[in-house]
């Protein structure tokens, strides 16, 4: 309220001493140009520099507005370009989480030019470009997604390995992981990705020399690494020319630790049997010696040696392990070898009340065949069929047909019918 009455007092003492002045001395102002002159007063002459004045500032002002405005009316629809952009980018990530593909792919690729951050949405379109199989179409998204934030040059060719190793383009995803690993040698994930796939590709070496350089916690287990090592030698051997020569040299560079490992002797046993059958019945002679294993003595009963020597070994072997099924199947199949039917189908039998097992029926099966008894031939192997397409043969019962297990603890099993001795006192 001072102020004003101050500003006030200012202005009336002001006005006051213009209109003063005004009257002592009206002024002469004479403004001549072209042959043209005007006359006026000198106050009015300011009076009217003071109005152009005052119009060239509202002139400015109306112009500054108008083009405020229109800064305005461009603003909103860029907002409004964005905005839309936005919830197109949106639908397009609801549609990926939808599995619905293509739709997403449109979605996303749409919107990727009227959002600041397009990386985001080019990579998802690529993920759903590689799950319609477009692989081409994948790069060329992926190769936008790079021009689009250089940056991001890492994480673009990161995504391309993945996409690569889900459409399970191995070798590709090599070559990309290889290039990031010249980049950044320790990077877990590009470590990780490519152990996978050198794992997919059978190339167990590779495997071995990558783990130790993975962390603790994404390190495979190096035992299931050297297992799979030597399995993948033992199956070259297997598929060279001289098959068992190669074996046995591959056998003698093993760590002695993996000698009693189950896959590895049965691979060792594969690799010698088709031409060096005697060699591969003592492998497994051995090792069932050292550690009885159900595949070890499966895979005996399969060995092509001298059947009627395994035979009488595996008769051995029945005096400590009577109710064995493996071992009962196993000398079924070695008497079937030797031509003994009726003493093969007793051990199968006996297999048989211990356990039921798809590789006993499918035996009784080919015996009775074999003897033209075809009716229960069909209903053996149909039982195998049925438990060899996944059934619990502990959860299944015995077909009609089958010998029942005798009750009675005197009476004796079949194979005692045949050997005419008692498989628990060996007399």
């Amino acid at each position: 309220m001072i102020r004003f009455i101050v500003l006030l007092v200012v202005g009336l003492g002001a006005g006051a001493m213009l209109a003063f002045l005004m009257v002592r001395d009206p002024g002469y102002v004479l403004v001549s140009y072209d042959g043209s002159t005007i006359e006026t007063s000198l106050w009015f002459a300011l009076a009217c520099l003071v109005l152009l004045a005052l119009l060239v500032y509202l002139l400015v002002f109306l112009i500054r507005r108008l083009a405020r405005s229109g800064f305005a009316v461009s603003g909103w629809f860029r907002w409004r370009r964005a905005t839309k952009a936005r919830n197109r980018s949106l639908t397009g990530v609801m549609l990926l989480a939808e599995g619905r593909w293509s739709e997403a792919k449109r979605a996303l690729l749409e919107s990727a030019d009227r959002i600041d951050t397009p990386l985001a949405n080019l990579l998802a379109a690529a993920r759903s470009a590689n799950e319609l199989g477009d692989y081409r179409e994948r790069d060329d998204i992926l190769a936008r997604a790079r021009e689009s934030t250089p940056q991001a040059g890492f994480v673009v060719e990161l995504v391309r390995a993945e996409l690569q190793q889900a459409a399970a383009q191995w070798a590709r995803s090599i070559a990309t992981l290889n290039a990031l690993r010249k980049k950044a040698p320790q990077h877990p994930m590009v470590l990780k990705r490519l152990l996978d796939a050198h794992e997919k590709l059978g190339d167990f070496d590779a495997v071995a020399e990558l783990a130790p350089s993975l962390p603790k916690d994404a390190a495979p287990d190096m035992a299931a690494v050297q297992t799979a090592i030597w399995r993948a030698r033992f199956a070259k051997c297997k598929a060279s020319a001289d098959a068992a020569e190669h074996a046995r040299k591959a056998w003698k560079a093993l760590p002695k630790k993996l000698r009693t490992d189950e896959v590895i002797v049965i691979d060792y046993t594969d690799a010698l049997a088709p031409s060096a059958p005697v060699e591969a019945e003592g492998v497994l002679r051995r090792a069932l010696k050292r550690e009885w294993r159900e595949a070890w003595i499966r895979r005996y009963g399969s060995v092509d040696s001298d059947p009627v020597k395994q035979l009488a070994i595996a008769k051995q072997w029945l005096k400590s392990r009577p109710d064995d099924p493996v071992l009962l199947l196993t000398l079924g199949r070695l008497a079937a070898r030797t031509g003994n039917t009726e003493e093969a189908q007793s051990y199968l039998e006996a297999s048989l009340e211990s356990r039921e097992d798809a590789d006993t029926l499918a035996e009784l099966g080919r015996l009775c065949s074999s003897a033209g008894r075809m009716e229960a031939a069909n209903g053996y192997l149909s039982r195998a069929l049925e438990i060899g397409d996944g059934l619990d043969p502990s959860r299944v019962r015995r077909t009609d047909g089958m010998p029942e297990r005798h009750a009675g603890g005197d009476k004796p099993r079949p194979y005692e019918r045949i050997t005419g001795r008692s498989a628990r006192t060996g007399i």
